[in-house]
């Protein structure tokens, strides 16, 4: 089997990288990495065009994870058992038309209108569930508030597709084996060697300080922006093949200063306001040995 350019994410993410992939493409498309890690995988339109790019092989040796548990355990899910989660999307389809969105909302986070506690989604059906919410949320949008709870609003959509069956399976074909889908945090991957090439796209640091933060796994601030900076450092220093994407930020600037720095732009559509919304600047970030 050949990946192809049909096979697309399954979720709408915000901060995808879908139009960039053409401008992170240019720095890998001709490497011959023996493993490919992606830490942060989000949508995974990286990994697919790794696949589309640079061969099927790498299927069987790249290792994907995610500090957002929920998205990494939908991902072992349609890895293990598409069936189920097709079943419980359509239940769950069912119930978002009978009682709206907010009724599934509040099971996602196991607290009604009301503040109290009420039985969640668990398991395979929670998976489901994100699918479903993330099909009819404002914008793709994944956001929680600091009490960990999902709190993004109702999307103005008047008939959502929910989950496109035959692309789930295709998504479902080409991931990792089950071994290296992992959920772990991106300093606990202990096994890249020199040559190997490893992604970073973590939550962006904000623009300036009235940006708003999307927070889809807790807080990820500048403590954590330079624990990963630390970490490109040492993999820089192993001879790994080491990409990062983050905002244009001064902050970010300034701490990668001393490697290569590329500004690209971006559309992003995630304001509420339309005038508001176009191409933005970000950064791709890139190790020493490109």
């Amino acid at each position: 089997m050949t990946v192809t350019k049909d096979i697309k994410p399954v979720l709408k993410w915000v901060g995808g990288k879908r139009q960039l992939v053409p401008n992170i493409r240019e720095y890998y498309q001709d490497l011959k990495p023996k493993k490919y890690i992606e830490p942060f995988f989000g949508g995974g339109a990286v990994y697919l065009d790794i696949l589309h790019t640079l061969g099927m092989k790498y299927k069987e040796t790249s290792i994907i994870n995610d500090i957002n548990k929920d998205l990494i355990e939908l991902y072992r899910n349609i890895k293990t058992n598409p069936d189920e989660i097709i079943y419980h999307c359509k239940q769950i389809e069912n119930d978002f038309k009978k009682y709206d969105y907010y009724f599934i909302r509040q099971k996602y986070n196991g607290i009604d209108s009301d503040k109290n506690k009420i039985e969640k989604y668990k398991g395979i059906e929670r998976s489901a569930a994100l699918i479903v919410i993330n099909r009819t949320c404002f914008n793709g949008l994944y956001r929680v508030n600091k009490s960990g709870l999902f709190n993004v609003p109702k999307g103005n959509y008047k008939n959502p597709t929910i989950i496109d069956e035959d692309n789930l399976y295709l998504f479902s074909n080409v991931l990792p084996p089950i071994k290296n889908i992992r959920n772990d945090y991106f300093d606990k991957i202990d096994d890249i060697s020199k040559g190997d090439l490893v992604y970073f796209d973590p939550p962006y640091h904000p623009l300036n300080a009235t940006s708003s933060f999307i927070s889809y796994s807790g807080e990820f601030g500048i403590s954590e922006q330079i624990k990963l900076r630390d970490y490109f450092d040492k993999l820089n220093k192993k001879g790994v093949h080491v990409i990062l994407s983050n905002s244009s930020s001064k902050f970010i600037s300034g701490i990668y200063k001393k490697y290569n720095i590329k500004e690209v732009f971006c559309g992003r559509s995630i304001n509420s306001q339309g005038d508001k919304r176009g191409k933005i600047p970000e950064y791709i970030i890139l190790s020493d040995n490109f």
